[in-house]
């Protein structure tokens, strides 16, 4: 009796676990910058209104064109246009400009890539470093290149370390899927 009682449970149990649908993200295709650079984003992103992205950035110099964000916005996805002129031959110069500055604002951080590398045609240079301090967190991707003839930042942010390596998965899927359409 006391096993056939377990059995019945553990088939509740079951029955009621398999009731929830494991939904996957799927991937949605955003297009940026007169439809010059297209990238699968997760729909676990959502894009941020005109009224919260100016709240959210409109006291930086050169606030992203786009944003987007998750349901408790602890992770990020911008994309800034810069009037800078940048092709695949000037990306080396841009690069090492780009990571001095970096360098010098987050003079703590762990860094786990600065470099540049040829994909799409292109180049690309690529930021990846984490801030760690007692009550702060931030991790940082960035690619920088030339999109339409200008400087063009993607910027994935993540601020907790909880859910970092789940987002950052993501993120990377997006940056893979990344095309240019007009070099």
């Amino acid at each position: 009796m006391k096993k056939l009682s377990v059995l019945i449970l553990l088939l509740c149990l079951q029955s009621f676990l398999s009731s929830f649908v494991v939904q996957a993200t799927e991937p949605d295709s955003q297009h940026f910058f007169d439809d010059q650079l297209v990238i699968e984003l997760s729909t676990d992103f959502k894009a941020l209104s005109s009224a919260a992205l100016n709240k959210r950035y409109g006291q930086q110099s050169t606030p992203p064109a786009y944003a987007f964000s998750n349901k408790d916005q602890s992770v990020s996805f911008t994309f800034t246009q810069y009037p800078t002129p940048a092709n695949k031959k000037s990306m080396n110069k841009i690069h090492k400009s780009l990571s001095t500055m970096l360098r010098k604002a987050n003079d703590n951080a762990q860094w786990k890539k600065d470099k540049v590398y040829s994909r799409l045609g292109t180049k690309i240079a690529v930021f990846e470093y984490e801030v760690k301090a007692v009550g702060k967190y931030q991790f940082n991707l960035t690619y920088a290149l030339p999109v339409g003839g200008k400087l063009t930042l993607i910027s994935f942010t993540a601020t907790n370390k909880k859910y970092k390596n789940k987002w950052l998965a993501l993120a990377r899927e997006s940056l893979e899927s990344m095309q240019l359409t007009n070099l």
